[in-house]
């Protein structure tokens, strides 16, 4: 057996398996031409023996790749779990990301697959059984239907990222925007353009889908401004359609808000200018976050770059050969960034 002092390298693993040295490697990083038996056992034993890449060879490995075309390295699912097979597109940031996280991939060597798994009512387990049978081991979860999502199925076959806080159970790595962040950057912002009374109308759906952080920031940006009089509540109803525009324009008139911020910011234009308000003249209008700039100031996620990020993320993973659960997740979180529509008065 090799010293335990010394790092085991992609040689030694060879040899102890009677393969190529190059085989192991893509065993390592698996690579779709490469048996699944082989990927299994060659992962065991660079477990069993404690092997780490090499960061100085991996680094020069990333350097000369970098300086030639890429060529086909695997394949990424993009997993879904919504109801029917393209409900996920109704978010419009989703496809966003997954337009970033291909042109990402491909740059690296990966093609994206899209896979329904709920495809033929199967469970999720099942559904990874079908990818695992593929050869596929890079998995990006597009964000769930419902907050506090819990999928059981065994990920240790694969590297995993998700992006958001709506899958609660496994606990992977994950892509993000900040909301708490981004709600006090947008006060800030609209602060600046003159506005003193913003109103928060949120959705309990959307308020759960990020952890409470729209209110959350909300409070801590007028706490932090030393408001404690005159601060206009947040509206925090079940869900802003229907039979909530009444409660709305109570809350409306009765606390006055120059500009409201409104997780179904949609659905309150419509009922703004159907009762006659004019925006941005009378009452400013923008979204917490938003991926759809052609009308609506506010902050936009970028969801490119989302996608990439999580795209790099992934990459690294299965290049580290890191599987499963992680026991600490990382949260990568990027700055969304103010553009300019038509829903607040300009500067």
């Amino acid at each position: 057996m090799e010293s335990s002092s010394e790092r085991v390298t992609l040689q030694q693993l060879a040899r102890r398996l009677g393969l190529h040295h190059g085989t192991v490697s893509r065993a390592l990083r698996g690579h779709p031409g490469i048996a699944a038996e082989t990927v299994r056992r060659v992962r065991e034993l660079a477990k069993a023996l404690g092997y780490q890449p090499d960061p100085y060879l991996a680094g020069l490995s990333a350097y000369r790749q970098g300086r030639r075309a890429p060529h086909f390295t695997g394949t990424l699912a993009w997993v879904t779990n919504w109801p029917t097979r393209d409900g996920w597109r109704s978010n419009h940031a989703f496809p966003q990301y997954l337009d970033g996280a291909r042109r990402r991939a491909e740059s690296l060597g990966y093609k994206v697959e899209e896979f329904w798994i709920r495809e033929q009512g199967r469970g999720a387990e099942a559904a990874l059984r079908v990818l695992q049978a593929r050869g596929v081991q890079g998995l990006l979860l597009v964000p769930q239907p419902e907050s506090h999502t819990r999928l059981d199925a065994d990920l240790s076959w694969f590297s995993a990222v998700t992006f958001g806080t709506t899958l609660e159970a496994p606990e992977l790595n994950a892509v993000t925007s900040h909301p708490y962040r981004t709600m006090i950057a947008l006060l800030e912002k609209l602060r600046e353009l003159g506005y003193r009374r913003p109103g928060l109308a949120a959705s309990w759906f959307h308020e759960e889908r990020v952890n409470r952080m729209w209110s959350a920031g909300f409070w801590a940006y007028e706490a932090e401004r030393g408001r404690r009089r005159g601060v206009v509540p947040p509206l925090l109803m079940e869900r802003l359609d229907g039979g909530d525009e009444r409660g709305f324009f109570g809350w409306l008139r009765k606390h006055r808000p120059e500009v409201v911020i409104a997780t179904d910011h949609g659905k309150v234009r419509a009922w703004l200018e159907g009762a006659g308000w004019k925006i941005p003249e009378e009452i400013g209008l923008v979204p917490p976050i938003t991926s759809d700039n052609s009308w609506f100031s506010g902050m936009n996620e970028n969801g490119p770059v989302m996608g990439a990020a999580a795209v790099d993320l992934l990459v690294s993973m299965l290049h580290r050969n890191e599987r499963g659960v992680p026991e600490h997740p990382q949260r990568v979180m990027i700055k969304a960034t103010w553009v300019e529509g038509k829903s607040v008065r300009g500067q």
